[in-house]
């Protein structure tokens, strides 16, 4: 007779399979476990006739598992603009509009802190030198606990540093620093506008989703498909195509990102 297999290892083989399908993960790039993602617009993004605010976000497993997250006390005309998730739960986070919480005004250009029921600013726009009217519009850490990474919506100059609408600078220490994509340096558009953006735990890797669509080193994306820099050789590809997750996603533009992995071997790649 043929041995009784194990119904649990096969799901467990087919969440793989269905991952993997999901994500179009370079050779050595370490798989993503978990995706989360936010739109500018509410749409049914997280299944059918389940809905999402422009101020929610959704966690997706990659095996067909979706679920609706919120941040609590944000108001209703808020949109969601780029996050982060810390390792212990807490969530770094800017917003399109200046908002009052708990107590304290946040510009659109600062990173705010959600740690449980309080808010708090991770990075001071003002005090970093931003100019009023600029946005702040990425949000990101290198590797699991690195110096902060930023993208903002307009040019600006601070320190002797140029810092245009598709570039990722580092933050560390009340100052800017390197720039983890260099927009000029790469030869991308001058009309790309970085608007996700995440390391998924690693220094090697960064994925970047931009406001329009366009194209970078011969591949096309739309403004909700998630592009991968592999940052020590400048390579382009395309992570993830998030019209095949949900045909709203043909309207609503992708413009907040966070992903996680298992794999810590990547972390110090990138010096």
């Amino acid at each position: 007779m043929y041995p009784r297999l194990s119904k649990k290892p096969i799901a467990a083989a087919l969440g793989l399979i269905a991952i993997l399908a999901a994500q179009g993960a370079g050779a050595d790039a370490p798989l993503i476990a978990h995706l989360q993602y936010s739109a500018d617009i509410g749409a049914n993004i997280v299944g059918p006739g389940l809905f999402a605010a422009r101020k929610d976000f959704v966690d997706d497993d990659l095996a067909g598992a979706r679920q609706r997250m919120q941040i609590a006390g944000l108001p209703d005309n808020a949109v969601l603009h780029d996050f982060h998730i810390e390792g212990n739960g807490n969530i770094l986070f800017a917003l399109d509009i200046g908002v009052t919480l708990g107590g304290t005004y946040f510009d659109p250009a600062d990173v705010i802190r959600f740690s449980g029921s309080s808010f708090s600013k991770q990075f001071d726009a003002a005090a970093a030198g931003v100019p009023r009217g600029v946005h702040c519009d990425g949000v990101a850490r290198l590797g699991s606990n690195g110096p902060l990474l930023l993208s903002f919506d307009k040019t600006f100059s601070v320190g002797g540093i140029t810092i245009q609408p598709a570039d990722v600078i580092a933050f560390s220490g009340n100052a800017f620093g390197a720039k983890l994509l260099d927009a000029r340096a790469l030869g991308l558009s001058a009309n790309l506008n970085v608007d996700a953006i995440d390391t998924f735990g690693t220094k090697s890797y960064l994925l970047v989703s931009f406001d329009t669509g366009g194209t970078i080193a011969g591949i096309t994306f739309a403004d909700e498909d998630v592009m991968q820099l592999h940052l020590t050789d400048g390579t382009w590809s395309k992570r993830f195509t998030l019209l095949n997750f949900s045909d709203r996603w043909g309207a609503a533009n992708l413009d907040g990102l966070a992903a996680t992995n298992n794999d810590t071997i990547f972390e110090d790649d990138f010096q």
